[in-house]
């Protein structure tokens, strides 16, 4: 994946994410996971040095649908991201 940072360059990410998946409703198209991400990310302003990193993965999903979160944690102006992605499963 790659995305648009806040000096607005081009980072990339590469990785692996596991989600224990929970469908709490008799709808057995609605889950619900809970899980991590682990990969490494590159950033322009520290020279496309790989970064790696470990973070939590939360999930809501319906069908072929799932919306995918994680929290970059950081320090006062620095980090602190909620970050959020769309999956669509094609079967």
């Amino acid at each position: 994946m790659a995305f648009k940072d806040s000096f607005n360059h081009w980072e990339p990410i590469a990785g692996y994410g596991w989600e224990a998946t929970w469908r709490p409703l008799a709808d057995d198209n609605f889950r619900l996971g809970l899980g991590y991400t682990v990969g490494v990310t590159m950033r322009e302003n520290w020279n496309y040095i790989p970064i790696p990193l470990a973070l939590p993965l939360a999930s809501v999903g319906y069908g072929p649908a799932t919306f995918q979160m994680t929290y970059i944690p950081g320090t006062y102006n620095n980090g602190n991201v909620y970050f959020a992605w769309l999956r669509l499963t094609f079967q």
